[in-house]
């Protein structure tokens, strides 16, 4: 059984979430705490298996908090954030941190509560098996020689990531120099938190990270991150890249959807110019558009298991017979280079 803690300073949250879990059989909520110094308090006492964090708390900051559990007690954290823009900024942080992930708190319909409830107790359980937080230094990281004028048949680099993504992202991109292809990314994250994401990897990684916008021209040494709640496509014309930005039915069970990307990416002759990588991530999305990438003569990476916060997404790849190298997200951005 799986045991959790539940932190938030609201009490009908805590009260409501125990109930629904008292119902689980693979759930045990072993205690409640109002604030993060009261669950400093608990840990020790309690050993939970998974804790689910609130964003917004008074006193001790939910990010204090991660500062002082991963270091002491590598417990699998799951934040509850609200849909702000202060809330999302701080889940941001929090996953840097060495947040597991996240899960959006309900907009007040019943049906978005209901979501909220089946979204956390799914991840509760994936992460009480055994996953520990996986932090990836980033700072002081020197980044790789880049290319220097040399020629490559490689135009595009096309990533898909999602459970443990931000910070897997984080550290490539810190290492990546700025004269490489264009790169695009689907992270699975909610409108607004992209955006943010975008900003926050613009302003630490060294290279000029974007949020995508239909139309946009793909350039060199910049990177692309598509919107929350929508998908990007990338098209070719006259030689150049662009991209598409459209809302329509979630594919692989998201929106915005690596498939989509990947697809779209190994119609016609762009798929031989193109090097695509699938990251940590629950599911299988990005498995069948890798494959539909390799099949068009690109060439494809997938992020080993120990490596993985959630080894979903590239073991499914891999299962295809999708990916070319299958290595340590430490190992990623040199063989980046080695393609090149």
């Amino acid at each position: 059984m799986i045991k959790l803690l539940i932190v938030d300073d609201q009490s009908v949250v805590r009260n409501v979430l125990t109930e629904m879990f008292s119902n689980d059989p693979n759930i045990q909520v072993v205690g409640t705490a109002s604030n993060a110094l009261e669950a400093k308090r608990l840990v020790p006492q309690l050993l939970p298996d998974v804790i689910s964090l609130d964003v917004d708390m008074p006193g001790m900051t939910g990010i204090e908090f991660l500062d002082w559990l991963i270091p002491n007690f590598p417990i699998p954290v799951i934040m509850l954030s609200t849909y702000t823009v202060s809330g999302a900024n701080a889940t941001i942080q929090a996953l840097e941190k060495g947040a597991m992930d996240f899960v959006k708190k309900p907009d007040g319909t019943e049906a978005d509560f209901l979501r909220m409830l089946e979204e956390l107790k799914n991840k509760i359980k994936k992460f009480g098996l055994g996953s520990k937080p996986k932090q990836y230094i980033t700072s002081n990281q020197s980044k790789l020689s880049g290319l220097k004028g040399k020629q490559t048949n490689i135009k595009l680099i096309a990533i898909g990531a999602s459970t443990g993504g931000t910070q897997a992202l984080d550290f490539i991109l810190h290492k990546l120099p700025n004269d490489l292809p264009p790169i695009v990314i689907v992270q699975h994250m909610p409108e607004h938190f992209t955006t943010l994401f975008a900003q926050r990897l613009n302003q630490t990684t060294g290279l000029p990270v974007k949020e995508a916008e239909h139309g946009d021209i793909l350039e060199p040494g910049h990177v692309y991150l598509a919107p929350g709640d929508q998908h990007l496509l990338v098209r070719r014309l006259a030689g150049r890249f662009y991209l598409e930005v459209e809302m329509f039915d979630k594919v692989s069970g998201h929106r915005p959807s690596v498939d989509v990307m990947f697809n779209s990416i190994s119609q016609g002759k762009m798929g031989s110019h193109c090097l695509a990588i699938l990251l940590t991530g629950m599911g299988r999305d990005g498995a069948v558009g890798l494959k539909a990438i390799k099949d068009s003569g690109g060439r494809t990476i997938g992020q080993d298991e120990e490596s993985s916060v959630v080894y979903g997404m590239p073991r499914e790849a891999f299962l295809l017979g999708a990916v070319d190298r299958q290595v340590s997200l430490s190992s990623i951005p040199d063989v980046i280079l080695q393609y090149l």
